[in-house]
C-alpha cells in the first residue's frame, strides 16, 4: 500500500497524472487488490497529498490531477456495466449510498424525502467537511419528523432548500460530480435498510445523468432556502 502512495506523492509533484503512472498504479492495485477500507485509505491520502501540497502548485491543476488519480482507484468495475442495481431489506443499498458520497469530488446534489440514517449523515458532513459542494432539496413535511437530520445539516452550513407547498418533494436521487446519478425507492432511513423491500439503481449514462441534473437544477431554483420560509 506504501508503495503506491509513493507514486502518488512523487506523480503529484508536476501536477500531471500521466499514462505511464496510470497504469503502475493500476498494476499494483491488481498486485495488493485491496478491499474497500483500504481504496478509502488510499483515497483519504491522495486528498491529504493535495491538501499539504497545494500552496505550491497551481490550484487547476492540483484539481486535475486528483481527479485523474481519484479515478485510477474507482475504475475496478471498468470492464463491468456501467449501470449497477441494490436491494434492501439489508445494508447494500446504505453502502451503496455512503460509497457513492465518499466518491464526490467537487459536489454532491442531493434531491431527497428525507434523511434520518444518522450512517448516511456522517458520510454527507465528512463531504461537506473536506470540501464538496453539498446541496440538498428535501421535502418541507418531513423536514420536522423525529430522527430528521436536515436541521443539522443546515447548522453545519449545507445549503439547504425545501418545497412550499401541500404536496410532497418525494424524489430520492443524489448526483456525484456531475457524472453519477443514484436513485431508486429507496428512502435514505434506518427502517429501509433493516425492513422495506427496495432498491437502487446507480448509473453513469450521460443521458440519464443529464436528465436528472436538469430537474436537480429546476428544483433548486423553484425550491424556498431552509430557514427563510
Amino acid at each position: 500500500m506504501e508503495e503506491i502512495i509513493q507514486l502518488f506523492i512523487r506523480s503529484f509533484e508536476d501536477t500531471t497524472f500521466t499514462s505511464a503512472e496510470r497504469k503502475a498504479v493500476r498494476q499494483l492495485i491488481e498486485a495488493y487488490n485491496p478491499d474497500r477500507a483500504k481504496r478509502d485509505l488510499l483515497r483519504s491520502r491522495i486528498f491529504e497529498i493535495v491538501r499539504t501540497r497545494l500552496p505550491h502548485h497551481p490550484e487547476l491543476a492540483a484539481l486535475d490531477w486528483l481527479e485523474a488519480a481519484n479515478k485510477t482507484l474507482l475504475d475496478r468495475d471498468a470492464a463491468g456495466p456501467s449501470d449497477k442495481v441494490y436491494f434492501s431489506p439489508g445494508d447494500a443499498c446504505l453502502h451503496a449510498i455512503q460509497e457513492m458520497i465518499s466518491y464526490a469530488i467537487h459536489s454532491l446534489h442531493l434531491c431527497v424525502f428525507t434523511i434520518s440514517d444518522d450512517r448516511i449523515t456522517r458520510a454527507i458532513l465528512a463531504a461537506h467537511g473536506r470540501g464538496v459542494q453539498v446541496r440538498i432539496v428535501t421535502d418541507n413535511e418531513k423536514l420536522y419528523d423525529e430522527g430528521s437530520d436536515i436541521r443539522e445539516f443546515a447548522r453545519a452550513g449545507i445549503a439547504v432548500r425545501v418545497d412550499n407547498t401541500p404536496n410532497h418533494m418525494h424524489h430520492k436521487f443524489a448526483l456525484a460530480d456531475g457524472k453519477t446519478v443514484l436513485t431508486g425507492s429507496y428512502n435514505w432511513t434506518r427502517s429501509a435498510a433493516l425492513y422495506n423491500h427496495e432498491n437502487i439503481l446507480i448509473s453513469a449514462d450521460k443521458a440519464v445523468v443529464a436528465a436528472y441534473q436538469q430537474e436537480f437544477t429546476a428544483l433548486w431554483a423553484e425550491m424556498t432556502p431552509f430557514g427563510e420560509r
